[in-house]
């Protein structure tokens, strides 16, 4: 009988010892690059961004919020917002960069993450590269909002009305800076029906 307890105790241990031996020995699974996380979610916006929704997060009468499967680095959390409208399906993309009540750092990310949107690109299916275009609006420490916005330069009609918005905004008395991917109508042909 004492021989059986030291073997099952022996296999007990031995088990132990290998799980956690191949849990410390995982590889790490890298999370993709900033400029891998705004392609892949450029690409997928022809789809509606249907590839990349994750989860359920909040459905309201008007919106519903999904998670979505693909986070830049250093997000805070990324979201898909799909709006029920009558004129079309639209549906935007938002990673959570940073929230602080310093404006100084929060003028230098908005700063950082502006350039690191300027070398960012999409790659076609003809493999075709096109970089992001835009204009960047400096930020003030008197402006409670402000917004930095970049286009898809090609003459594709799934990107016509594609923006990525840079925004940084103070709201309770803190700063926060999101970057938000939307294909939006003007206003006026929205209006017109068109």
């Amino acid at each position: 009988m004492k021989t059986i307890m030291t073997f099952t105790m022996a296999v007990a241990l031995s088990y132990v010892c290998y799980a956690q031996e191949s849990k410390t020995q995982q590889i790490p699974v890298q999370s993709p690059s900033f400029p891998a996380v705004i392609d892949a979610v450029l690409l997928d916006f022809p789809n509606n961004l249907r590839n990349i929704t994750g989860e359920l997060v909040l459905a309201e009468g008007e919106f519903e919020n999904y998670s979505s499967v693909l986070a830049l680095p250093e997000s805070q959390h990324c979201t898909i917002t799909r709006w029920h409208s009558t004129q079309d399906t639209t549906v935007s993309w938002q990673a959570a960069m940073l929230t602080t009540d310093n404006f100084n750092k929060a003028d230098h990310v908005y700063r950082e993450l502006y350039q690191k949107l300027q070398q960012c690109y999409i790659q076609l299916t003809d493999g075709t590269v096109v970089y992001l275009k835009g204009s960047w609006v400096p930020a003030k420490e008197s402006a409670s909002f402000t917004t930095s916005t970049l286009r898809v330069a090609v003459d594709d009609r799934r990107y016509k009305e594609v923006r990525i918005e840079l925004e940084l905004v103070y709201q309770l008395a803190e700063w926060g800076i999101n970057i938000n991917i939307f294909s939006k109508k003007p206003d006026d042909e929205v209006a017109k029906g068109l």
